[in-house]
């Protein structure tokens, strides 16, 4: 598996994430501690392909039940896209054990990603400093895996992601964009019009 493949894909997944909330003096993303937990489930067993169906089942049970009974779909984006991964990772190795260091890159990976950019969104005053930031990480990331032709949309879906609604999963982001356009557009926004 190149290790292009995996890069890119902890981006794809990164955005798939309930978007980021500030408060106040940090950004962060819900459910934070359940993403940071998932390798754990690789580790559970001693056979590497027990392992992969562990970590499947762990996954999808465990990653609906983060945000509690009122929201279980908030990660189901993540976790869709996320299982839709690691079969493609089972498809491309023969090896279940590189299976498993894949996967554990890609969660590795993917949690390293939301750190780094919730540290980049806090520290920014604007999202034009943000997306110097992104530019200047990415590029260095990318180009050393072969995919710096890829910064510059990856960077655009990350501001993206971050302008969203606070705590909005993937499937739900697009008509919150469609909202927040036609918010712009009549000058009003669900706060001012409480107020």
């Amino acid at each position: 598996m190149e290790m292009k493949y995996i890069v890119l894909g902890s981006y794809e997944l990164l955005v798939e994430l309930p978007s980021p909330k500030n408060n106040g003096d940090k950004y962060e993303i819900a459910s934070r501690n359940k993403l940071k937990n998932l390798p754990e489930a690789l580790r559970d067993k001693q056979n590497d392909a027990e392992n992969i169906t562990h970590f499947v089942k762990y996954a999808s049970y465990f990653l609906p039940r983060a945000e509690g009974r009122d929201k279980p779909n908030i990660l189901l984006p993540f976790l869709d896209l996320l299982l839709t991964k690691v079969r493609d990772i089972e498809n491309k190795e023969t090896d279940a054990g590189e299976v498993v260091k894949n996967i554990k890159y890609l969660i590795g990976y993917t949690n390293w990603n939301m750190d780094a950019v919730c540290t980049i969104f806090t520290a920014s005053k604007d999202d034009n400093e943000i997306k110097k930031r992104l530019q200047t990480m990415l590029g260095a990331e990318l180009e050393i895996v072969g995919a710096k032709d890829s910064v510059e949309k990856i960077v655009s879906e990350i501001i993206k992601w971050k302008n969203s609604s606070p705590g909005q999963s993937g499937e739900n982001r697009q008509s919150g964009q469609h909202r927040n356009t036609d918010e712009r557009r009549t000058g009003q926004s669900r706060t001012a019009r409480r107020n």
